[in-house]
């Protein structure tokens, strides 16, 4: 088989050219041309779609493949970075507008070094493969292909972690802000869970204290963190309290940043049982919020006079099964 030009004249005197896929065959004896496919016109082939064609047909060339093994094996390979994380990361930080963020707060400040590529290249490494700012200078930087973070040092991480302390506000207010625009319409269910997690040494004064902890290591002093997020799991706020506060404790400061810095119309707050106190549920209700809270079906009057009231339960799924109860103008649901 072999290509071919095939030339046509239109009638007002131009022509057009396609090419065609043709083979030799034998008729009566004699050799005629064959067409096998048209590929099309040959002037809209030139714009790449034919070397993109070649390619593709290269693949069932056993020869073609031969030949790249061929080259493959004389190849020397001195050596290879990951690329394309922080490809991917690096649209996603401009489309959050985190690059203006950093420009706008820091645009005041003399800084001896790029806090924004720090930030980066720091939340790039807990994209991808988490470790010590140590670990990341040492050895994931080797083998990740970013050029702006060579000038880098391991002290620069750290002070960069100052900068988004005390930064760290208007920086969360940013990104509420423009994920808003980007993802919602409106914001009116929150949800609010905190953690622990513990320190290897004394940890730092004023934050490191023995508390309850979820890591099962009650010998070691630990912090809380409180993270605020939207129903979709996208989070927009998140604190730091010492390693003994209580959840409930922490419930006001949440509270606060609701009122002050979101300037939401309407809010149903949600959290766990272990948030819940009566104290708790006044704040809520002065501040105008709505509630969904987990209660503790252990001794606790409300929730005897509830379970004790008659009615069928409804069937949600296999496991559960859900009954409505309205006690004293407060709904609950059992489950």
């Amino acid at each position: 088989m072999f290509v071919r030009r095939k030339t046509f004249k239109n009638k007002d005197g131009s022509t057009r050219t396609y090419l065609q896929l043709v083979e030799n065959v034998r008729q009566d004896g004699r050799v005629r041309q064959r067409v096998v496919a048209t590929l099309g016109r040959l002037e809209d082939l030139q714009d790449g779609r034919l070397d993109a064609l070649i390619e593709n047909l290269a693949r069932f060339s056993q020869s073609t493949w031969r030949r790249l093994e061929e080259q493959a094996e004389r190849l020397n390979v001195r050596w290879s970075k990951q690329w394309g994380p922080a490809l991917i990361f690096e649209r996603l930080w401009r489309e959050a507008e985190l690059d203006k963020a950093f420009e706008a707060l820091l645009q005041d400040r003399q800084l001896a070094f790029d806090v924004a590529e720090a930030v980066f290249t720091m939340v790039l490494n807990r994209l991808t493969d988490p470790c010590s700012k140590r670990g990341l200078v040492r050895q994931w930087l080797q083998g990740v292909y970013r050029p702006q973070a060579e000038q880098l040092e391991l002290h620069h991480y750290y002070r960069a972690l100052d900068v988004l302390a005390e930064h760290k506000e208007a920086i969360e207010d940013r990104l509420f802000a423009r994920a808003r625009d980007l993802f919602w319409t409106e914001v009116d269910v929150v949800f609010w869970d905190t953690t622990s997690t513990y320190f290897e040494g004394r940890g730092p004064e004023g934050l490191a204290a023995y508390g309850y902890s979820r890591d099962k290591r009650p010998d070691r002093p630990q912090l809380v963190v409180g993270v605020l997020m939207t129903r979709d799991g996208y989070p927009i706020a998140h604190e730091v309290f010492p390693g003994d506060t209580a959840d409930k404790a922490t419930v006001e400061t949440v509270l606060d940043a609701l009122k002050r810095r979101f300037h939401l119309r309407r809010v149903i707050f949600v959290a766990d049982r272990g948030m819940v106190s009566r104290p708790i549920l006044r704040t809520i209700e002065e501040a105008g919020m709505e509630y969904i809270l987990g209660m503790p079906l252990r001794r606790h009057r409300e929730a005897e006079a509830v379970l004790s009231q008659p009615g069928r339960y409804r069937v949600i799924d296999e496991q559960l099964r859900i009954k409505q109860v309205i006690h004293q103008g407060q709904r609950y649901i059992l489950c």
